[in-house]
């Protein structure tokens, strides 16, 4: 009997090693085919924008102007999870009036910007019959803008260059058109069954670091220093600095799988640190070309 309960108890651990050893299988089966089939998109674009920035320690005179863009973003999509790596950069020429005793007269001065994101969101909520759905993750982002005015003489060159580790958050709200044949001057037209998507993402940096220069200079400064990275300029914490990111996006998907996508993006930031004080924005549409990798279905 001895010899049985051992043999008996020997034989149910090692039925539960199996068991747990096919389960850690399973799983890992599990999550490589959720990776697989997650639908993987790369995107390209181009389009127009303003920028605003007050940098007071060159003028308190607001600066605003038009600004080229261009971004290239990375998309993996399931129902589940959501990730992206997006980069967007512009240059524009910004200016301001202002009003002297000689008249309206105008600065210009050159504005470049660069924003680089990646974003993890799990999906947290759905609603109206399960079609809107709510993703909420951690973000991480760089952002730089700088500015160049040339009248400014000495100092004619400023920037920041923030990062963060954030928030991120994103809805989406699918819809679609059924196809039918209609008339326009004449013809005889179809329109196919086309499904849509549009998107809203929301991103706050928390812990937040800030690179700003104590004092402006020209670019190829004679002082060794101006050149080299100094703590005393760099600044973290939680909320240093707020910025805001915002984007709206309409996916219009063709039959081939691969996508059509008009964005506005909004940001903003200030920093106010007693001194040298500077606030910023960006806003303006983009038109992207987004290539779909794999053939699986959403």
């Amino acid at each position: 009997m001895r010899y049985f309960l051992l043999i008996f108890i020997s034989a149910l651990f090692f039925s539960i090693s199996v068991q747990a050893q096919e389960t850690k299988q399973e799983r890992k089966t599990r999550k490589k085919t959720e990776r697989k089939a997650r639908d993987k998109y790369l995107g390209a674009g181009i389009g127009f924008a303003k920028m605003s920035a007050k940098d007071k320690a060159t003028s308190p005179l607001l600066y605003s102007g038009p600004t080229l863009l261009s971004n290239l973003d990375y998309l993996v999509h399931s129902d589940k999870l959501i990730k992206t790596v997006e980069f967007t950069a512009g240059v524009s020429e910004i200016r301001t009036d202002k009003d002297t005793h000689y008249g309206l007269t105008r600065s210009y001065a050159y504005g470049f910007y660069f924003n680089f994101r990646f974003t993890h969101n799990q999906k947290v909520l759905q609603f109206a019959k399960d079609k809107i759905k709510w993703y909420v993750g951690p973000g991480i982002n760089i952002t730089n803008f700088s500015r160049i005015n040339y009248k400014f003489g000495n100092s004619l060159y400023n920037y920041e260059y923030m990062a963060g580790i954030g928030v991120s958050s994103r809805m989406e709200f699918p819809f679609s058109y059924k196809g039918k044949d209609f008339k326009f001057l004449g013809m005889k037209l179809h329109r196919r069954d086309r499904q849509l998507l549009l998107t809203w993402k929301l991103y706050v940096p928390v812990f937040t670091s800030i690179y700003r220069p104590n004092y402006v200079s020209i670019l190829n400064f004679i002082d060794p220093e101006a050149s080299v990275f100094k703590s005393e300029n760099l600044h973290s914490g939680i909320f240093t600095f707020f910025e805001i990111q915002s984007d709206i996006e309409l996916f219009y998907f063709l039959h081939n799988g691969n996508i059509l996508k008009l964005s506005y993006l909004w940001e903003y930031h200030q920093y106010k640190p007693g001194k040298n004080e500077v606030q910023g924005a960006i806003n303006g549409l983009n038109f992207s070309f987004v290539f779909k990798f794999n053939k699986s279905n959403q």
